[in-house]
């Protein structure tokens, strides 16, 4: 009779903490941020829920605006998307370097052709104001960035006829359509037709 007793107070104790446990479907101080964020203040959260109330949970929080999504852990599918994952790391790694190979040769040989046109142009164009034998010299000038329109003026201050100083200028000063100097200016810069964007 006292075995019965205290097996029947044990279980009546133990249904008392099951009904008492129970009563809260999220298992306490398991809300977890994992600290992913965006602008807009939406961030990520782990919790862990008994089994039978995922449902229920899930409900509920979607009734509060919140975005819940089931997870069930399973080691062996997890270690499948590591390796996946470390494989996919090295590849792109080794294509990154590829690319950045690569782009760096087709760079160095676009620039070179780039400035061997700019050079004929130069050339062409000082043929064409100056005439033939050429008389001029071809020279880079690398001014600091803002700098470019006070280097034009002060080269055309010392180049420039004092009786023809009038007559150049950038062309909303002188009310051309082109710019017009004593001298061929070329900017060093990629031609237009790279930079079009489709509609």
């Amino acid at each position: 009779m006292a075995c019965k007793k205290i097996i029947f107070e044990i279980e009546q104790d133990l249904a008392k903490k099951k009904e008492s446990r129970m009563k809260w479907v999220i298992v306490p101080d398991e809300p977890v941020s994992m600290d992913i964020g965006d602008k807009e203040g939406n961030s990520v959260w782990r919790i862990f829920v008994y089994k039978p109330q995922n449902e229920d949970v899930m409900k509920a929080l979607r009734r509060k605006g919140y975005t819940p999504r089931l997870f069930s852990y399973n080691k062996q599918v997890w270690q499948a998307e590591n390796e996946q994952r470390k494989q996919l790391e090295i590849e792109v790694k080794n294509c990154t370097t590829e690319l950045r190979k690569q782009a760096v040769d087709a760079y160095g040989q676009l620039f070179h052709a780039l400035m061997h046109l700019k050079v004929m142009r130069a050339y062409i164009d000082g043929v064409l104001r100056f005439g033939i034998p050429p008389k001029f010299f071809i020279a880079i000038v690398m001014p600091k960035k803002g700098c470019e329109r006070s280097i034009l003026n002060d080269m055309n201050k010392v180049l420039a006829d004092e009786s023809l100083k009038d007559m150049y200028g950038e062309k909303q000063d002188a009310g051309d359509a082109e710019d017009y100097w004593p001298f061929v200016s070329v900017p060093l810069t990629s031609p237009n037709f790279m930079h079009a964007t489709k509609d």
